[in-house]
């Protein structure tokens, strides 16, 4: 019984030293957003639907980055259900293969709210968290067999607690950048993402962050 009392303290008082301090995960942000260019990724998502208490989880990639209008990208969706969200400044297309169609909208003055939400903790310095959210850290995890500090962020902007109440980041000891990423929606549902194969600011040609649609798509304007 001491023995096991002994150990448990031991345990804890290592886990104790290890843990990092919210301070100097803000400054090697602060370092890393100063380079951010672009974001590659492999995701799994987990949506969670409060109404009917269910998940549903997908699998995917992710091709951002910063442009002088906006984010520009692609979020493709592979399995279970393929779809491609395009982004290009003001624009955002939803491209649904098995019918054929792309939803075009404009996204108008929600477009930085949304790049906001869509590259945080990729490209956003630790100083502009501090500005737009009450930033807490909550407890070391393991994610993906990594040792991660979880970060809590509290938007402190109406306009983005419309989209989330809360946004929740996973991000390794000594890094920058998150591994794991969950937002809380005001209905309570979530999505949380998994990133993989993460690669910043790989030189990808401007084609790959463009949407190539084939023959024969019908173009859709649900807002007109």
């Amino acid at each position: 019984m001491r023995s096991s009392l002994r150990f448990a303290l031991i345990a804890l008082a290592i886990t104790s030293a290890r843990a990092e301090e919210l301070k100097d995960i803000l400054a090697r942000m602060d370092k890393a957003a100063l380079k951010f260019q672009s974001l590659t990724a492999t995701t799994k998502r987990t949506e969670f639907t409060a109404v009917l208490s269910e998940t549903a989880d997908s699998f995917g990639s992710v091709r951002l980055k910063k442009g002088k209008g906006g984010t520009q990208g692609l979020i493709i969706f592979t399995d279970p259900d393929p779809r491609t969200i395009h982004l290009a400044g003001k624009s955002l297309e939803i491209y649904n293969p098995k019918a054929k169609t792309v939803e075009i909208y404009d996204a108008g003055k929600h477009i930085t709210t949304a790049d906001e939400i869509l590259l945080m903790g990729f490209g956003i310095s630790g100083a502009e968290l501090s500005k737009n959210y009450v930033v807490k850290l909550v407890g070391s995890e393991l994610v993906n067999g990594e040792r991660t500090s979880k970060l809590e962020l509290v938007p402190k902007s109406e306009e983005v607690r419309k989209l989330a109440t809360k946004i929740e980041l996973w991000i390794p000891e000594g890094k920058s950048n998150p591994i794991q990423e969950k937002i809380t929606q005001p209905s309570k549902n979530y999505n949380l993402v998994l990133f993989s194969n993460i690669k910043i600011n790989d030189p990808l040609p401007d084609s790959e962050y463009s949407l190539k649609l084939p023959p024969g798509v019908k173009k859709l304007h649900p807002q007109k």
